[in-house]
């Protein structure tokens, strides 16, 4: 009992999932950069907009240091992110930062080979004081987050399937 508590309070929490893919890592990288369609690919995800700046005519949205306001849905709540880009290794890696209640979180994507295919790997880590992460812990749990990241890493997959 002493342990299960004591991990209910770490002031840490680490969300990594992984998906194969049979398509190109190519192909899974220009589908997992494509932010425009993420909220029409995610029903957990209602709106992703730059700040301060147009959309990108280039088409890369992940570029170091861009910043973003994204409005998500969970349970009855529609909590809205300020989002800033803080790592992109073209081709490999994207992972952006944000602040939300005392929380520090960094959401990072990773698309590496795996013989024909590739491995789509979302990894979400959170850090805060321990009684908000007992309660990020339980919530998380209630609303299904793991799963929330699994369907948005099958529709990644579709979108790559579709393209490569």
């Amino acid at each position: 009992m002493r342990e299960a508590l004591a991990r209910l309070f770490e002031p840490r929490l680490v969300i990594r999932r992984s998906l194969p893919v049979t398509a190109s890592p190519e192909a899974v990288w220009e589908a997992l950069i494509d932010l425009p369609r993420w909220p029409e690919r995610d029903r957990y995800i209602r709106w992703v907009r730059p700040i301060g700046e147009p959309p990108p005519t280039d088409g890369r949205w992940f570029a170091l240091g861009r910043r973003y306001r994204e409005q998500v849905r969970r349970g009855p709540f529609l909590p809205v992110f300020n989002l800033s880009v803080v790592e992109v290794e073209e081709g490999r890696r994207v992972a952006w930062a944000a602040r939300y209640l005392w929380v520090d979180a960094v959401h990072a994507w990773e698309v590496e080979p795996d013989g024909e295919g590739a491995i789509l790997t979302s990894e979400e880590s959170f850090t805060g004081p321990r009684v908000i992460m007992a309660i990020a812990r339980v919530v998380f749990r209630i609303f299904t987050v793991e799963r929330m990241t699994d369907r948005q890493l099958e529709f990644m997959a579709g979108d790559a399937l579709g393209s490569g």
